[in-house]
């Protein structure tokens, strides 16, 4: 018989490739480089919340990411707003100063 309950390891690893896709599309839509290094604003309901600190390493790799801010939100519009599977997201981004 195939098990199919997710548990909460699978669920939160689903929700932080969700948030990477996120990232990644927020990323081309400003139109940053593949190279670009990226500041990563962001807000989450709790339970993505939770799944972005258990993956936060994962995602900083994945998205060419060298710090990731979730206290404090620009007061510009975000690059990304959205909901998906129940949770809601608002991404900035900005380009990372060279160093």
């Amino acid at each position: 018989a195939l098990i199919t309950d997710l548990t909460p390891e699978l669920r939160n690893e689903g929700l932080a490739r969700e948030f990477v896709r996120r990232v990644q599309e927020a990323r081309k839509q400003a139109g940053f480089e593949i190279s670009d290094r990226i500041r990563l604003y962001f807000t989450a309901s709790d339970s993505l919340s939770e799944a972005v600190e258990e993956f936060k390493d994962y995602i900083m790799m994945e998205t060419l990411t060298v710090e990731m801010v979730t206290e404090n939100s620009p007061d510009t519009l975000p690059n990304a707003s959205e909901e998906f599977g129940g949770e809601t997201l608002a991404i900035w981004l900005e380009k990372a100063q060279e160093v």
